[in-house]
């Protein structure tokens, strides 16, 4: 399939609704580009760590307050005791 859209004055473009309903684009969704070496770019959309909740299978809850400070004792043990 072949679409073609124009750009405008602030750098948009729209996406024809047949890609977006493809890769599952919806209203604010985030989309990754990337620049090939042959000048092409190609786009994609981005999966976010949330939207993954469900997908491995466990009997152990998902505790959202706990992944939380699991990454913020990592961003403490990384970042702020090698300034120290």
């Amino acid at each position: 399939m072949l679409f073609t859209t124009s750009v405008t004055q602030k750098g948009q473009a729209t996406i024809p609704a047949p890609i977006r309903k493809r890769l599952g684009i919806l209203p604010n969704t985030k989309i990754v580009f990337e620049l090939k070496d042959n000048n092409e770019a190609s786009f994609k959309p981005v999966i976010d760590f949330i939207s993954l909740k469900g997908s491995v299978k466990t009997n152990k809850p998902f505790d959202l307050n706990a992944m939380e400070k699991a990454i913020e004792d990592e961003v403490i043990n990384k970042y702020v005791k090698k300034s120290s």
